[in-house]
């Protein structure tokens, strides 16, 4: 029988055999999978005002610390798998289910370093933010973190409320000048066309002009005439 030793408890070491070390591993997949279900809702509750000695004795802390070590055992157990498979005599079902639980730790220590890594810079942005408050609003420091961002957050609704407001009038000006430029636009294209109608306006009073000049000078040669023929009656009837 194929034995290697195993600590899957991190105490005295054990000798084990394939399916012992798969019995282990299944196990231990079947506890942190229950435990990263835990740890996850107890960091989705977490809430953001606890100071930083309540965080460490938090739910989510302690999971932290069972998660770890049941991720420990783990890689233990499936490197014991590989020992016993590299003695030459594994089959391929037993490699293929090493591969298995060597894949299941890798993706069971990303998620957990991931989720790990979101709730300490939660935390963090939290202990800032109330230190940042404290430092630079004095009308803030007494508030607690999440208190305080709840308090900024009411700022920012209320200053994207005042954008917003400014943007409508914004829009309504810009209306405004678009409606001004047409008028403006229509304007000019009547003051263009009287510009082009005043030539024809200019000939039409020169015209005038000129026959009211003609029917002057027709005027003054009748008038002269008949004086003209009156002057040479009265000297010959006299």
């Amino acid at each position: 029988r194929r034995e290697a030793q195993l600590s899957p408890q991190g105490n005295s070491s054990m000798s084990t055999s394939w399916p012992e070390a798969r019995r282990l591993a299944r196990g231990l997949e079947g506890k942190i999978e229950a435990k990263m279900c835990q740890y996850l809702k107890a960091v989705g509750n977490l809430r953001l005002e606890i100071a930083d000695e309540e965080a460490a004795s938090s739910p989510a802390k302690v999971y932290e610390k069972e998660i770890q070590d049941l991720l420990k055992q783990l890689g233990e157990v499936t490197d014991d798998m590989q020992k016993l498979s590299s003695s030459g005599t594994s089959t391929s079902e037993e490699f293929e289910t090493m591969s298995r639980y060597q894949s299941l730790h890798q993706q069971f220590t990303a998620d957990f370093r991931r989720t790990k890594m979101s709730l300490d810079n939660t935390i963090k942005r939290a202990h800032l933010l109330g230190s940042r408050h404290d430092s630079k609003d004095p009308s803030l420091a007494a508030l607690r973190p999440h208190e305080a961002l709840s308090k900024e957050h009411d700022g920012l609704v209320s200053s994207i409320g005042m954008v917003d407001s400014l943007i409508e009038q914004g829009k309504a000006t810009f209306d405004e000048l678009k409606k001004q430029r047409s008028i403006f636009a229509s304007v000019g294209s009547m003051m263009s066309s009287i510009q082009k109608s005043f030539p024809q306006a200019n000939t039409l009073i020169r015209k005038i002009k000129d026959k009211k000049n003609r029917d002057q000078i027709i005027l003054a040669f009748v008038i002269a005439s008949c004086m003209f023929f009156t002057v040479l009656y009265v000297m010959y009837s006299g």
